[in-house]
């Protein structure tokens, strides 16, 4: 792998200020790559010893309190439940992290087409003006409109592979992008380019044509 996690990225990773759609892709990440592992590792051991930099807090509330604030909640019925993880699919090159939330095979997704050789498949519900978490997946030849970034964009190489103007990105890699980067990822790969991303803001597309179909598209 050529292609890491920004020492920023992994700050944010390891004090918990990203939100899920982020950690997941992270983590996928993470499950196929020693350097940012390590480096992740690294980060929540600093952040830890932050902790001893400031004072003690004076506790308000005794265990045997917390305790009986706990039996004041009604359990749970397992009907009542709204997000039940599921067993994840062993899927070759899938991490875990994303197979639990997929249905199905990569293969078997109800995948939707937003343009010649392009496909999606949603995984987030959040509104556009949030960001997006989806899966991409890119015939060989297949070329995105320009566009940059407001904030952060995250994107996990499952199969195939892509360049553009950072450089070659294949399966294990992460793009790591900031508001900075400006690009239009290509696929230069004889097999479809099949990749994770989330972003926490809409990307801005140079041309009219990216304009257009962005609502359709989702990021």
């Amino acid at each position: 792998m050529m292609h890491h996690l920004t020492d920023e990225t992994l700050q944010d990773y390891a004090s918990g200020v990203l939100n899920s759609s982020m950690e997941t892709l992270i983590a996928c990440h993470l499950t196929v790559c020693p350097v940012c592992r390590r480096n992740a590792i690294l980060a929540e051991a600093i952040g830890g010893l932050s902790f001893n930099d400031n004072p003690a807090a004076e506790m308000k509330a005794t265990a045997s309190d917390i305790l009986a604030m706990d039996k004041t909640v009604p359990e749970a019925h397992p009907s009542s439940l709204q997000h039940v993880s599921q067993p994840a699919i062993s899927q070759p090159g899938v991490p875990r992290p994303l197979a639990r939330l997929l249905p199905t095979t990569l293969d078997d997704l109800p995948w939707k087409s937003f343009g010649p050789g392009l496909k999606q498949y949603n995984l987030g519900s959040q509104p556009r003006k949030e960001g997006a978490f989806k899966l991409l997946s890119l015939d060989p030849g297949s070329k995105m409109s320009k566009h940059k970034h407001k904030h952060r964009e995250l994107t996990y190489i499952i199969s195939g592979s892509y360049s553009d103007d950072i450089g070659h990105f294949k399966a294990g890699d992460i793009a790591d992008l900031s508001a900075e980067h400006h690009h239009s990822p290509h696929v230069d790969s004889d097999v479809p380019c099949i990749s994770l991303i989330a972003t926490d803001a809409p990307v801005q597309f140079d041309s009219l044509f990216g304009k257009i179909v962005q609502p359709f598209v989702g990021i």
